[in-house]
């Protein structure tokens, strides 16, 4: 559990915010067309930036291997934008039916206002989970 009075509190808090924030565009982008995918993509890339540079200010001893694993991120929510091409045009993010690339069933939340592709989500998903392990950022404590 994370101590609130810990130094590095606040830096673990805005690396969380980030995080959440980049894995709710990755699951939008995997039921959503192309064009939505490529905004997304674009959106992503300066949150990306940004936890590269709050590894570099804030978790030195930790900022090789986080911007690696940053770096898998950005690949895997590439390869997730730039699917069939950018020639998607099928919309699931009411969260029916199934994944328009890899046929897999939509995951859907209601309640949550959720909707993904778990497959698809698995270009992305395991940097997300080593950045939120403790030899990343740590948010895992929250």
């Amino acid at each position: 559990m994370l101590r609130l009075d810990n130094p590095m509190t606040e830096h673990i808090f805005l690396a969380s915010g980030i995080l959440d924030g980049l894995l709710s565009a990755g699951q939008r982008m995997s039921v959503s067309p192309s064009s939505v995918r490529a905004e997304l993509l674009g959106k992503c890339l300066t949150r990306l930036d940004e936890l590269r540079e709050l590894a570099r200010a804030r978790f030195p001893s930790k900022a090789a291997f986080i911007t690696t694993v940053v770096d898998e991120f950005e690949a895997g929510l590439r390869s997730l934008a730039g699917m069939c091409g950018g020639q998607i045009t099928e919309d699931r993010r009411d969260g029916s039916g199934h994944c328009t690339v890899c046929g897999t069933a939509i995951t859907h939340h209601p309640e949550y206002r959720l909707a993904l592709c778990g497959k698809c989500d698995e270009l992305f998903m395991p940097a997300y989970e080593k950045l939120c392990d403790f030899d990343g950022f740590g948010t895992e404590a929250i």
